[in-house]
């Protein structure tokens, strides 16, 4: 694919941005966004510290400069706004992009498209990466609890488990003491881009898909789990996670000694944005795992 961004058009007659870099590299990467409703510009740092392949990436259908159709229309995401969709919507792109085979990296909700892909397109990948990502939806959620606990007093987080759990998300005391917990999770090793990433990110989707609650999906993600089947992947798999970050290393290393060509990078200092939190360490090590 020429450097550049592109609009790839869908067989259903959606339009998706698209953008590559690095034209000509000896390896093909795509990168998947997380979310779900967020957009691709965490990975805008990729072609210049990945030089020796070519790079691209996408917005997934509803996220910013791809179409958004009105997803209030329940038959329409009832339609697209599932797991299965978005894991053929990456395959469209792959066909549209020209790659015979490539490397997938996928971040957060991204990297649950790219594990469901591996499952069901293996003979695609040369390599596997995932970031922030487990084999389940609740190891997020349930860390979530333990790190707003650092961050809250006893009292505080007693109050956000309280409203969480009646389902009053929007208690302006609420949402005050979570507030406070993301300036200090997500611009703990670097600045935060949180109040940019939360206006673009598209609600409807967010919402359908896995709810507000942050220490429950509710959605149609919930009850995600792969662990049955995590097994079958043979691609060579890379799984990075901050040292911080809401998924447990302990679980990574649980699922890495149920297959067998995976490995685990733990980042130091950083959080789920392992991407902004430790530039340097996340891409040298991405580096190594892509040209060796």
């Amino acid at each position: 694919m020429e450097n550049g961004s592109h609009i790839l058009t869908l067989k259903n007659g959606f339009h998706l941005w698209s953008h590559t870099e690095n034209s000509g590299g000896k390896t093909k990467v795509i990168a998947v966004h997380g979310g779900p409703g967020d957009n691709h510009e965490s990975f805008e740092t990729l072609p210049a510290a990945l030089l020796e392949n070519e790079i691209s990436y996408y917005d997934q259908l509803g996220s910013w400069y791809s179409d958004q159709p009105d997803f209030s229309d329940l038959a329409l995401a009832e339609k697209y706004l599932n797991i299965a969709y978005f894991v053929d919507e990456l395959e469209a792109v792959r066909q549209q992009l020209g790659y015979e085979k490539f490397v997938l990296l996928g971040y957060s909700w991204g990297g649950m498209i790219a594990l469901e892909y591996a499952l069901k397109y293996p003979k695609r990948l040369n390599k596997l990466i995932i970031v922030g990502m487990s084999d389940r939806d609740r190891d997020f959620t349930d860390r979530m609890k333990d790190e707003v606990s650092k961050v809250l007093s006893a009292d505080e987080a007693a109050y956000v488990f309280k409203e969480a759990n009646a389902g009053d998300l929007n208690d302006p005391l609420f949402n005050q003491y979570m507030a406070r917990f993301y300036e200090d999770y997500y611009g703990r090793f670097s600045k935060s881009s949180t109040t940019h990433a939360v206006s673009t990110t598209n609600m409807q989707v967010a919402d359908y898909m896995m709810g507000r609650n942050p220490f429950q999906t509710v959605g149609m993600m919930a009850g995600w789990d792969i662990s049955d089947r995590i097994d079958q992947i043979n691609t060579p798999t890379q799984f990075m996670i901050g040292d911080q970050d809401m998924i447990p290393i302990a679980r990574i290393q649980k699922i890495i000694r149920h297959m067998q060509n995976a490995k685990l990078v733990v980042v130091p200092q950083a959080t789920h944005v392992v991407i902004r939190d430790n530039p340097e360490y996340f891409f040298q090590q991405l580096n190594n795992f892509l040209n060796n």
